[in-house]
């Protein structure tokens, strides 16, 4: 078993806290508890109010909690199925992960879940008689105060399904995630080291062991190891990446040892698909997955596909800003990185938008003024890569539209944006 760095450490515990089971197991555990704890209120409890509350009193609403909430939890979690299929059918299967980290929904099922195993705890514990009149007044106090909050969670639930499953949401949360992912890419771009020209000709390649898409990186093990060697060590991959045992992971200028390369693979997590957290490149294809299916003649709904390149500009433009704004650290002085390509992250985001949206005019007048806007906002780092993409994306649709006018209205869109030179 590999050693947990710090590092990886937050980096699973985040995808365990995020995970659709933790937190109704953390409820379950805590209302198995609360039955337990029920007696150390006893000292707080007025003699008036354990006269008044009776064994059937707590027994009567315990029973109304445990017949319940089984059936309610049993029907969000049903609820939550269907919204995930919805999704993947409707948008793309790779937006099921984000659905499935909903707070309101964990937190509905889990209130749910919690509520039932409190009452049945509840009733074992009267019948065994474990309860004195102190502790039967504060575990009716507990079953109110759970009453109340599977209240507010229905509530919320409720709301919450009125949106859930659609396409929108789909891309919200997507737009989301990549954001996310861009944030992260742009306060180090370089894993606080230096920007990467390519390795020493005489560096020693430390390749993968195994086939996989690189999910993250331990930056910090890595500038720990290239301190130790006392040399520079190169990435080579970033996240995203599809690694094979051919493929090195990353190059060191002098000598490595079995020992020391083996704690170099162990800072790449690889595993056998991508996810949100630090590769905006995978965003960026799973909006433009989600475009796709909009534009494909089953489905025929170009507003959705439009709604997609919009936000895909709006993530480019938040890259830019972000990175005009932030001073990224560099206290990692022997490690070296290669920059997220520009080039690649617009081929990422509309290439596939421009080929299935050829033949639609107005899916393809969006994406030249989305492009032309990207091209005008940031003319250095985006500038030819808006206007290849945006080449490419009128040579499609010339080729795909049979009537003129579109033709010609696709043409107007890019003298408009200054795409056209």
């Amino acid at each position: 078993m590999q050693p947990m760095t710090p590092s990886r450490l937050l980096l699973f515990a985040g995808r365990l806290e995020r995970s659709l089971w933790f937190r109704p197991a953390v409820f379950a555990a805590l209302a198995v508890a609360a039955p337990a704890l029920a007696p150390l209120f006893q000292p707080y409890v007025p003699e008036a109010a354990a006269e008044r509350v009776s064994i059937e009193d707590v027994d009567r609403v315990l029973g109304i909690l445990t017949s319940g909430m089984l059936s309610v939890a049993i029907f969000s979690l049903g609820t939550m199925v269907s919204a995930l299929q919805a999704a993947a059918s409707a948008a793309t299967p790779r937006a099921r992960a984000l659905i499935s980290e909903d707070r309101t929904a964990q937190n509905a099922i889990s209130t749910f879940i919690g509520a039932f195993i409190f009452s049945v705890f509840g009733v074992v514990g009267l019948v065994l008689g474990l309860f004195d009149a102190a502790a039967r007044v504060a575990m009716f106090g507990l079953t109110l105060l759970l009453i109340f909050a599977v209240i507010v969670a229905l509530v919320a639930w409720i709301r919450r399904l009125t949106q859930m499953g659609g396409v929108h949401e789909a891309v919200v949360l997507v737009e989301a995630a990549t954001a996310r992912a861009f944030a992260k890419v742009a306060a180090a771009p370089w894993f606080r080291g230096r920007e990467s020209d390519g390795p020493p000709e005489d560096a020693t390649a430390v390749p993968a062991e195994r086939f996989g898409w690189v999910q993250a990186i331990d930056a910090a093990s890595l500038g720990a190891i290239a301190d130790e060697l006392d040399c520079d060590l190169h990435v080579a991959v970033r996240p995203g990446a599809a690694v094979d045992p051919l493929r090195p992971l990353a190059h060191v200028a002098g000598a490595v040892d079995a020992a020391c390369a083996a704690r170099i693979r162990r800072a790449f997590v690889i595993d056998g698909s991508r996810t949100f957290e630090q590769d905006p490149r995978f965003g960026l294809i799973v909006l433009s997955e989600i475009a796709s299916r909009a534009l494909s003649p089953a489905v025929n709904d170009p507003g959705t596909a439009i709604d997609v390149i919009a936000a895909q500009v709006r993530l480019l433009a938040g890259w830019s800003a972000m990175l005009k704004g932030l001073e990224p650290p560099g206290d990692r002085p022997r490690l070296f990185a290669p920059p997220l390509p520009v080039q690649d992250a617009f081929e990422d985001a509309f290439r596939a938008i421009a080929r299935d949206g050829a033949g639609v005019v107005e899916v393809g007048i969006k994406l030249q003024k989305g492009l032309g806007a990207l091209a005008a906002l940031d003319p250095e780092r985006y500038g030819a890569a808006a206007r290849a993409a945006a080449a490419d994306a009128a040579a499609r649709a010339r080729a795909a539209m049979g009537h003129g006018p579109d033709r010609a209205a696709l043409d107007r869109a890019r003298r408009d944006v200054g795409l056209d030179g």
